[in-house]
């Protein structure tokens, strides 16, 4: 599930003016293009993003179609015919579906009900794959499963509704467009989908990502609303956002959904990083130290300048700061591997440092809080902590 366009043998003012025709259709069809480096991402869905990138006399733009469904598949095709329309030259058209070829909506929509049956059975038989990130096109963070819960791209289902539930219904759990138009359906799939995968509740306000974030769930829904007065949409979560975000309530008698709408990242989640996991609240606030090849997750706050603990991760034991004091301590046997701990007061903060070990592979953590109510927590955390399973 792969669309991809090579623009070949340009020169650079022919690259320019491919940027122009590129922004031009961006703007036609209200979606978004942002610059990463030596990269372009226009941003489609929650989804699917095309991605733009330069090669020798060559520009390419390149769709992983798998997790956005029919849709956008279609739509990245359509918008590349569009491309070699406007400028003349030598192009190639890669689709691995062929969609290009016949341009056959119905059974481009048949071809992603099959993968989707496929999936389904996987996720029924097989453990490991129920472990691996079959939800998102990309994630940082992986959600941790309850019991009897299947995890989908927009919430849990019980195991019973996921096996029971007719195909097409299930599609709007998986694939955000799965229509020709970028209907109602389509949009609040999309609010769903960023709510469960980005959503982070009461948090909403804590920083310009998150801000961001939970402004376009609202524009999705308030759009949803606008194409289709009838659609039940998660009305409350809608409600709380726009309270906490100072706009104005636009779905006034709307329906409402049933079920409520789920956010992950509300929940303890595995936080990823190489080939480690850490259990913390999903809502953390994360960054990356380069200088100690560490990943850090601040619990999450409210206001600016509020903190109570900090979770810092590395494969590098300069973290630690009194290594031979935990490696003092007893050994645990967790599942994850064997985990060495210690924990202390210093300066009037709680320390807590952790090894984690499995074959070869070493984790070290490093815990500073303010409080020290917040340790049995911070523990059960790094219990839970280790590296990403094996298939």
């Amino acid at each position: 599930m792969f669309v991809q366009l090579i623009c070949k043998d340009r020169s650079e003012k022919e690259i320019e003016e491919l940027y122009q025709i590129i922004g031009a259709i961006c703007e036609r069809e209200g979606i978004q293009a942002e610059e990463r480096q030596d990269t372009v991402e226009i941003l489609v869905c929650p989804q699917g993003k095309i991605l733009v990138t330069e090669g020798d006399r060559e520009l390419t733009l390149t769709a992983n179609t798998r997790h956005a469904g029919a849709g956008f598949h279609a739509f990245c095709v359509d918008i590349f015919k569009d491309i070699e329309e406007e400028q003349p030259g030598k192009y190639e058209l890669i689709d691995d579906l062929e969609y290009a070829s016949d341009e056959d909506f119905h059974r481009l929509h048949h071809v992603y009900e099959n993968e989707l049956d496929y999936i389904r059975n996987l996720i029924l038989t097989d453990p490991d794959f129920r472990r691996k990130n079959y939800l998102y096109d990309e994630t940082y963070y992986l959600p941790k499963a309850g019991d009897d819960e299947i995890l989908t791209s927009r919430g849990p289902l019980s195991r019973r509704e996921f096996q029971s539930m007719d195909l097409d219904d299930l599609m709007d759990w998986f694939y955000v467009w799965n229509d020709w138009d970028r209907d109602a359906r389509f949009y609040r799939n999309a609010a769903l989908t960023l709510l469960a995968k980005e959503g982070v509740g009461e948090y909403t306000v804590m920083n310009d990502a998150t801000i961001k974030t939970a402004n376009e769930i609202c524009d999705y829904l308030e759009i949803a609303h606008e194409k289709d007065p009838e659609l039940p949409l998660p009305v409350n979560t809608y409600f709380l956002l726009v309270n906490l975000l100072g706009r104005e309530d636009r779905l006034k008698d709307c329906p409402r959904m049933k079920e409520p709408a789920v956010q992950y990242r509300q929940r303890d989640v595995y936080h990823l990083f190489a080939d480690c996991q850490v259990v913390a609240p999903g809502a953390a606030e994360r960054s990356f130290d380069p200088v100690t090849n560490s990943v850090n997750l601040m619990a999450p706050y409210k206001e600016e300048g509020e903190w109570s603990w900090l979770i810092q991760a590395s494969k590098d034991d300069h973290i630690l700061t009194g290594k031979a004091q935990v490696m003092d301590q007893e050994l645990h046997l967790e599942e994850v591997g064997m985990l060495w701990m210690d924990d202390w007061e210093e300066d009037g903060f709680q320390v807590l440092e952790a090894v984690i070990r499995k074959d070869e592979d070493y984790l070290y953590i490093h815990v500073i809080a303010n409080d020290e109510k917040y340790m049995p927590y911070l523990k059960d955390c790094i219990r839970q902590s280790g590296f990403v399973p094996q298939s």
